[in-house]
């Protein structure tokens, strides 16, 4: 008798917890129709990401009425009421973005690669992520310039990855009076497995990107999709560094983060 009382238990529990929560779903798209992939959507601090269609689902407990808002570097951020997505479907269109980013710079003159921010002095351990599918925190260092870069490449390594499939996600900062600014238009997107283990990568630049003398800037890396099972793994650097949470845009400070150096020519 008491383990059938208590195998009831659990069913009315679940029943009750079921029909206290709202599932969301929903569709990501442009002005175009357009679904956009890697979208983060929050509610307080529940998160989920957009699909390559641009679909999403989400389960928002009882007691979360906080606007949900979507954010994208490319696009301008929404905000949809509890009162539209209690329903249990919100489908929106995100408007383009457009940063003051540096225009188009067209030189004559040969302009010679060199290396523009180092990695700093390896450490003991590594920086990972584990278990997630998505998350909103990025992190990885600060940098600072004495001249005008443009920066050609990326370079870091993957020293362990058990992952069968994750994605991460690059978006280079520029810090300025607490605010974050993207200084460029689209997100870098590798796409990661268990055979990239104990690897070196170059993530080639594929838009102009300058780092300006004197600046402050941040190189932020996430983990924006996976099979939730799995963990990468990053050596580690004695680096100034943050961590960041990309909704809340909280930041906490770090002696030592992943590595990355950075080419570019001197402008």
């Amino acid at each position: 008798m008491p383990k059938r009382v208590f195998v009831i238990g659990l069913v009315l529990v679940y029943a009750v917890v079921a029909a206290a929560q709202v599932k969301v779903k929903g569709r990501v798209c442009d002005t175009n129709g357009r679904g956009i992939e890697y979208v983060s959507i929050n509610v307080d601090s529940l998160f989920a990401i957009s699909d390559a269609e641009g679909a999403f689902e989400m389960d928002v407990p009882k007691g979360h009425t906080a606007p949900m808002v979507f954010r994208h570097i490319s696009y301008r951020p929404q905000e949809v009421p509890f009162d539209t997505y209690k329903s249990g479907c919100v489908n929106v269109d995100l408007e383009e973005d457009a940063y003051e980013l540096p225009p188009l710079l067209v030189s004559n003159k040969k302009l010679k690669e060199k290396t523009v921010s180092h990695k700093g002095v390896k450490m003991p351990g590594d920086v990972a992520f584990n278990n997630i599918s998505h998350t909103v925190y990025e992190i990885g260092p600060v940098i600072s310039n004495k001249k005008d870069y443009i920066i050609k490449n990326l370079q870091f390594k993957v020293e362990e990855c058990t992952y069968t499939n994750c994605t991460i996600r690059i978006i280079i900062y520029e810090i300025s009076r607490g605010e974050y600014t993207p200084i460029q238009r689209n997100p870098i997107y590798m796409d990661f497995s268990d055979k990239s283990q104990f690897t070196e990568h170059t993530v080639e630049v594929k838009e102009e990107i300058m780092l300006k003398k004197g600046h402050r800037y941040y190189v932020g890396v996430a983990m924006v999709s996976s099979n939730g099972k799995g963990s990468i793994h990053f050596p580690a650097y004695l680096h100034s560094g943050y961590i960041r949470n990309s909704a809340t845009g909280q930041t906490y400070k770090l002696p030592a983060t992943l590595g990355i150096s950075m080419k570019g020519v001197v402008w």
